[in-house]
């Protein structure tokens, strides 16, 4: 996968986003940390392309994004569509969830999200960013 270049102002947009996120962002936030010890590994506010996503896990390309109000509005809704199709172009699958479900249960949505992850990690077809080939895709496992 191709990498782009970020830009400074782009860089500094996403400290500003991680600096003052959402309390439903900052929950679960804190409860996909504790994923890490399960090697899905998550940044929060990335930069990817044009776009800053809330959290991205890189080693499966899982995109997860908290949708508040803002994402119900038409133009919302059009915005959200072409980030999508722009993210699964570059091969990320994007999970949107529901402001209000992490507001009640931030520790459910982010094992869901656990599950998810675990299910792109046992996908043959998808391959892993940052390891080796699988047998059969053109190289051995060690």
């Amino acid at each position: 996968m191709p990498r782009t270049r970020v830009s400074f102002e782009m860089r500094q947009k996403a400290r500003s986003l991680r600096n003052h996120a959402t309390k439903a962002e900052n929950l679960l936030w804190y409860e996909l940390r504790d994923l890490k010890a399960g090697g899905f590994k998550f940044r929060r506010q990335a930069p990817i392309g044009p776009y800053i996503v809330d959290f991205v896990c890189p080693l499966v390309q899982l995109v997860v994004e908290v949708d508040g109000d803002t994402h119900e509005t038409d133009s919302g809704k059009r915005h959200d569509a072409n980030r999508d199709a722009y993210l699964k172009s570059l091969g990320y699958v994007v999970l949107r969830i529901d402001e209000p479900d992490v507001m009640h249960s931030a520790w459910h949505v982010a094992q869901f999200v656990r599950e998810r992850a675990e299910s792109m990690l046992g996908d043959p077809t998808r391959p892993l960013r940052g390891h080796p080939p699988l047998k059969g895709e053109g190289g051995t496992a060690p």
